[in-house]
């Protein structure tokens, strides 16, 4: 997972109790440069709770690579006239509050369901 927060000592608590439940974070909390995807990456958690709009650009950069689409972008916290903008523009991103995000993510990152095969018969 690729947890972008603008808050330094907030990213490594949130990273921290990411990490207790078993999921690997890797956390972005600076201005500075273009980030650093770690690979595989399985998703993109992007707080709205500082900077929004630098938030939002690095969504744009994720989505600008055709191999980086298929990533999930999950947004949490903001308000609701940025959820609606963000809404319309990535119309396949989660938008989460704290609270859900746990569960978002095991949603985004469990594994497809497989059919039970059934035996063939050859009568």
């Amino acid at each position: 997972m690729f947890y972008v927060h603008w808050d330094e000592g907030e990213a490594s608590e949130h990273a921290a109790a990411l990490k207790a439940i078993g999921h690997r974070v890797t956390v972005h909390a600076t201005r500075d440069g273009t980030p650093r995807l770690p690979d595989p990456t399985d998703v993109v958690v992007i707080s709205l709770e500082h900077l929004p709009s630098h938030g939002r650009a690095i969504a744009e950069w994720v989505w600008q690579a055709k191999r980086r689409r298929a990533i999930p972008i999950v947004f949490v916290g903001g308000t609701a006239d940025k959820l609606a903008k963000l809404r319309e523009r990535f119309p396949t991103a989660e938008l989460c509050a704290r609270a859900e995000l746990s569960a978002v993510i095991a949603r985004l990152t469990a594994p497809p369901l497989r059919r039970p095969r059934t035996p063939r018969s050859d009568a």
